[in-house]
């Protein structure tokens, strides 16, 4: 057995490019080593040792050499596999990396300027220097250069600021999973047909079945939109209640409960399943005969890869945990482990859950079997894997014609890694590694409608919910991590050296952020997102996905006015009333099943046969983005559903669901309110044509959207916060999560669905039939799962003011409208813009030893404004600063604010030598001060974490031709951006430290030339917006704005080109969100000291100037901007000469009589509360 893993190892060692001679002995050798030292010792030995007592100590000796020997064996098996694992991980994270059109491998098709000492072009010439012949470098330096662009993309399913998810990643596994050729694939060769799933039809779909070993799909049975929960069915199902009644607990606001409640919050950090770390390629395997291939979807992190026959020998090995110690970081070693399952999307993976001294790992592929704890069996299992077919419909095909493919090879199937050959990758495991130190925050989930889960967030908003055997394990693994020193989770200011009470802390939460939405502090987005979280609702599971509210419904009109009531939804009635014919039949089937219930005839009565909110109805509005396509192609058995019951119009689908079907009561998705892309077929997926006739393509929106989807969302966000569903918005949640969910109020209500979607109406424990158990949890998670009820009394109404009462000016409802207030609006006037200069002062920090007087960065802390040289940035938290461009490559840190431990400013607090290859000419601190980009006249990027004192390189990011002249992070989406003299403005992916896109940005100017070019212009600045990852750009004198996915939103005017000394200098971004329309967008500093702030027309995309600075305080370039404040209502400008001064946005109270009277008619009025219905 040792010798058959020592071949195995060595089988690897031999692929691998570079080799060494340096490594430890074979089994043979080290045996041979250690009876060499046995026998020197014993001829050394005299002959009056040789007695019966010698002998028995030569016994024991030879006994101790043996047990050293196997000792040492057991340590090169565990380090081989050490080696393997970890020698895999990194060939995978390095591949990953190197994907894409800014790495090493893949140049750009820009010309590069070659007098660059470390240009790009330089590093790929010297690769191909060895080449024998001139003619093959040239094409493979066509061949690198050629693939530039991303063609494909999908959601990054980690979230942002109010758990939005936002930006689109590289899709390197579409080509793969859809059966398509990566290099003639070409968007503009596809048209509407676009892509088209083969499936026999003479056949009825099939759906994946599963491996218990690895994958379980949810959704064994297909549910179509309309599929409907009868009594029938319900009576067959045969279930039992579970003793505890909830109705019967105590309210939810007392310290103590009785019973199991799943009470959850994410506050602004949570992200979904791990897609960023897929296999860059999908795994393929091609028929010879047929030319067809079969597409495995899969995700993994770490590849074991051992093919042949030596997948027999590797299974030797599986029975102790040295095979999965490579998959771990030094110096962690499991102390306990636990069979779970990690739940993402609809797919659930068997892993182990490792549990160490300084973090937990969730392993997928493995589980333990026989014994208990570290002392048990570890099983690598089986990877299931499902295929089906697809076709592109070429450009200018007929729509009829299908393309001829064995019919025999178009259902799906399934594979297990029994049937893979030498070329397959027959073993994956994701391997993730959650230390305590970047715990966010854990929650209890509900899973399978028990209460066995646990979903963990780190500080990078990823999010992992798993489930474990049984309800005792998930309090164990809860309470353990609760009383683990966790200094960045929300319940570090708990801790105090006592344990946590979970559930009196996640309600004093919930508690909390309830009044502030009351209070009007938060968003009614937030608000609904805080509350799905607190329900149990969560992204990581479809079948208890977050549930939001249909608002509007008038989708016909040609505009739409949001100050109108009659174009919002009835808040206080569910879907099913909305309309009063359906009402009655609703009425009626209730009344209809109460008789049998009571005559022991059937189950409990219901309004409703369908749910609001099931897998099904997620994928119905998400097919046409992936992941959620692959997932839908999937859950339906390998193809889309009829072209009919599919999502291609918003007011169809509203009258389907308010009105017209009776099977229908869904409501929305938060993506509704947030997220243009899907409902655009940017993959152009064929989803047929309706039976009217008309093609399914991208979703046709509502009349007033003028086509445009940012245009839908945008103005679907602003219904959603206007003052009308702030007022009535309670109504709704008493509906979804309070008092109206059950008992006499919900019959009343006509809000009543089937009983098993119901927290603790099933006993599943008491079914013991597995089968029928898997099949029971199967069809309840098909109908939909109700959140859990947190409210038995209503929820609190929100509190709308305005800043004027009556005909006079009620400054005291100010605080409640600040924090809805746009940047650098005035707070109940955000029409108006208004800054009054409060302060001017000269930068004295960090000037030592710099050329000019120049003001580098500025922060404004307990009324004092602090400004630092050119070449420095400020580290907020700390309130240090960070030099750079010094001749030793690196940065220094210093003191910026005296402190009780730094009373010196400028102190040297520590020096990072060599972290370029050349001077540093840019450096970005993140807003935490715990990441720091860096670029150089080397061409590259480099990220780098800041422990304490230490600087640790994570990145180093190639993609510029030149010196980088500006840098922007942000932790939030996860995004780093950087312009170079190159002109170039390239986007990366911090999380995965790869790059994301390249920015077209284009120039006003008639001089300008294209990025790359040897005339190019360098560009001044960049920023990123926090609150939605949208990013302003400034290149030459041009002002552009980005979305979060490199769309263009807004452009300076073409006619308003800068010329001589109003040319801009300096541009930042504000975090105001897209659908406060009236809000400023970027600030721009120019030559001739002009500050002036701009906002968006979005419907011509371009960039209005809303303000300029009265007062000319500077009279220099402007060098450095910075917004600040909770509402960023405070602007610091510097300029070159050290002049640095504190712009404050005027509040109402302090303007003139006169001001106050031209402002007055364009405020809108409070409503009369005692006298409106809406607020009774």
């Amino acid at each position: 057995q040792v010798a058959a893993v020592f071949h195995g190892i060595h089988v690897q060692a031999s692929r691998m490019a570079l080799t060494t001679d340096v490594g430890a002995a074979t089994p043979e050798e080290a045996i041979e080593n250690e009876q060499k030292v046995m026998l020197l010792k014993l001829t050394s030995q005299d002959s009056s040792d040789r007695t019966i007592l010698g002998g028995l100590e030569r016994a024991e000796l030879a006994q101790r050499s043996h047990d050293a020997t196997a000792e040492s064996h057991s340590l090169w098996k565990r380090q081989g596999f050490d080696d393997l694992s970890s020698g895999a991980m990194q060939w995978k994270f390095l591949l990953r990396q190197l994907k894409g059109s800014c790495s090493i491998w893949e140049g750009g098709s820009t010309v590069f300027d070659e007098s660059c000492l470390f240009a790009k072009s330089a590093l790929i010439a010297s690769l191909l220097q060895n080449r024998s012949e001139t003619e093959n470098a040239e094409q493979d330096m066509a061949a690198v250069s050629s693939n530039i662009t991303v063609k494909r993309w999908k959601l990054d399913l980690t979230e942002g600021y109010e758990r939005q998810r936002r930006r689109l990643l590289p899709n390197y596994e579409f080509h793969g999973l859809y059966n398509i050729d990566e290099k003639v694939d070409n968007v503009k060769y596809v048209d509407e047909s676009g892509l088209h799933a083969i499936q026999d039809e003479d056949e009825a779909p099939e759906n994946a079945g599963s491996v218990e070993d690895y994958v379980v799909r949810e959704n064994s049975a297909i549910i179509t939109p309309e599929m409907e929960v009868t009594a029938d069915l319900l009576k067959k199902m045969n279930l039992e209640k579970m003793h505890e009644d909830e109705d019967e607990e105590d309210e939810i606001m007392d310290d103590d409960f009785t019973g199991e409640d799943t009470v959850v919050l994410h506050t602004q950090t949570v992200c979904v399943e791990d897609e960023n770390i897929q296999p860059a390629k999908s795994d393929d395997k091609k028929d010879p005969k047929t030319g067809q291939v079969e597409i495995h979807s899969k995700e993994t992190d770490v590849d074991k890869s051992i093919e042949g026959e030596e997948v027999d020998k590797s299974n030797v090995s599986a029975s102790s945990y040295d095979l999965i110690t490579g998959l771990l970081k030094a110096g962690d070693w499991p102390e306990k482990s636990y069979n779970i399952s990690r739940c993402t999307g609809l797919e659930v993976r068997k892993a182990l859950l490792l549990w160490c001294r300084n973090a937990i790992y969730v392993v997928d592929g493995f589980e333990q079997t026989d014994g208990e704890g570290l002392k048990g069996k570890i099983k690598r299992l089986k990877k299931a894997t499902t295929s089906f077919q697809v076709n592109i419909r070429q450009h200018n095909s007929d729509h009829n014609d299908q393309p001829i493919i064995d019919k025999s090879s178009n259902k799906p199937k399934e594979k297990t890694s029994q049937d893979s050959t030498e070329e397959e990758i027959t073993y994956q495991h994701r391997s993730q590694r959650i230390a305590f130190t970047d715990l966010y925050s854990v929650y209890r989930r509900r899973y399978q409608l028990q209460h066995n889960a646990l979903e963990f967030y780190d500080v990078n908003r990823n999010g992992t919910l798993i489930a474990f055997s049984s309800h005792d394990e998930r309090e164990e693994v809860l309470s353990k991590v609760l009383s683990s020193p966790l200094p960045s989770s929300i319940f570090s200011s708990s801790l105090g050296g006592s344990a946590i009470n979970y559930k009196k802390f996640m309600n004093n939460l919930r508690a909390k952020i309830t009044s502030q939405w009351t209070q009007g502090k938060m968003t009614n987005f937030d608000f609904i997102m805080h509350m799905n979280s607190f329900a149990g609702r969560t992204y990581n599971d479809l079948t208890q996905y977050p549930v939001f509210p249909w608002v509007l419904s008038d989708y016909d009109s040609e505009e739409i006015d949001l100050n109108d009531p009659k174009v919002y939804r009835d808040f206080s009635k569910p879907m099913g009333a909305q309309n009063d014919t359906r009402v009655a039949q609703f009425r009626d089937r209730y009344e209809a099943l109460e008789q049998s219930y009571e005559m022991g005839e059937g189950p409990p009565p219901f309004h409703y046969g369908t749910h609001y909110s099931c897998a099904a109805y997620v994928l119905y509005y998400l097919m046409r983005l992936e992941p959620f396509s692959r997932l839908a192609l999937s859950l339906q058995g390998g193809k889309f559903d009829v072209a009919d019951r599919l999502f291609h119009n918003v007011g169809a689908s509203w009258k389907s669901a308010s009105s017209e079907n009776l099977q229908d009561v869904r409501e929305l998705i938060p993506e509704f309110f947030y997220l243009s892309d899907f409902v655009v077929n940017s993959n152009m997926f064929d989803f047929g044509t309706t039976q009217s006739g008309k093609t399914v393509h991208d979703v046709t929106l509502p009349a007033w959207a003028k086509g445009d989807p940012k245009r839908f969302i945008r103005i679907h966000r602003q219904a959603l916060e206007s003052d009308h569903v702030s007022k009535n918005l309670h109504r709704w949640l008493d509906l979804i999560f309070g008092y109206k969910q059950r008992g006499h109020e919900a019959v009343t209500s006509l809000n009543t669905f089937v009983h098993v979607t119901y927290e603790g109406q099933v006993d599943l424990d008491s079914i013991e039939d597995p089968i029928e158990r898997n099949s029971i949890i199967a069809q309840i998670q098909n109908f939909g799962q109700t959140p859990s009820r947190l409210e038995r009394r209503p929820f609190p109404q929100r509190i709308v003011v305005s800043a004027i009462r009556g005909s006079t000016f009620d400054f005291n409802s100010l605080p409640s409208l600040a924090n809805l207030t746009p940047p650098f609006c005035l707070v109940g006037a955000p029409q108006h813009i208004y800054l009054r200069c409060g302060a001017v002062d000269t930068c004295r920090i960090g000037m030592a030893g710099q050329m000019d007087s120049s003001v580098g960065d500025l922060m404004y802390t307990k009324g004092q404004l602090v400004g630092v040289g050119k070449t420095c940035a400020l580290l907020l938290p700390s309130k240090k600063y960070i030099r750079y461009g010094g001749p030793n490559n690196g940065v220094s840190v210093h003191v910026a604010v005296t402190t009780a431990r730094h009373r010196e400013v400028n102190k040297v607090l520590s020096i990072h030598d060599g972290m370029h290859r050349g001077p540093i000419t840019v450096a970005k601190p993140s807003l935490n001060g715990l990441w720091l980009a860096t670029g150089g006249i080397d061409s590259t990027v480099r990220l780098w974490k800041y422990y304490g004192q230490n600087m640790q390189l994570q990145a180093t990011l190639c993609g510029h031709c030149g010196k980088i002249t500006c840098l922007d992070i942000s932790t939030t989406f996860g995004s780093i951006i950087s312009g170079g003299a190159d002109g170039k403005i390239l986007v990366w992916d911090l999380r995965t430290l790869t790059f994301l896109r390249e920015l077209k940005h284009t120039s006003n100017a008639p001089t300008a030339a294209h990025a790359g070019s040897s005339k190019s212009f360098s560009v001044k600045s960049v920023s990123i917006n926090h609150k939605n990852g949208n990013m302003v750009t400034l290149l030459l004198s041009t002002l552009c704005v980005f979305d979060i996915n490199g769309n263009l939103v807004a452009k300076q005017h073409p006619d308003e080109v800068f010329s001589g000394n109003q040319i801009p200098s300096v541009v930042i971004s504000t975090n105001c969100p897209e659908w406060m329309e009236l809000g400023i967008v970027a600030v721009t500093g120019h030559m001739n000291g002009d500050v002036r702030l701009w906002g968006i027309d979005y419907e011509n995309k371009i960039l209005l100037l809303r303000h300029i600075l009265p007062e000319r305080v500077h009279s220099c370039p402007i060098t450095t901007l910075r917004a600040t404040g909770e509402r960023q209502d405070t602007l610091l400008i510097g300029d070159a000469s050290g002049k640095m001064s504190v712009c404050n946005t005027v509040k109402l109270d302090q303007l003139s009589p006169e001001e106050l009277q031209s402002i007055a008619p364009h405020v809108d009025v409070a409503p009369d509360i005692e006298n409106d219905e809406e607020f009774r």
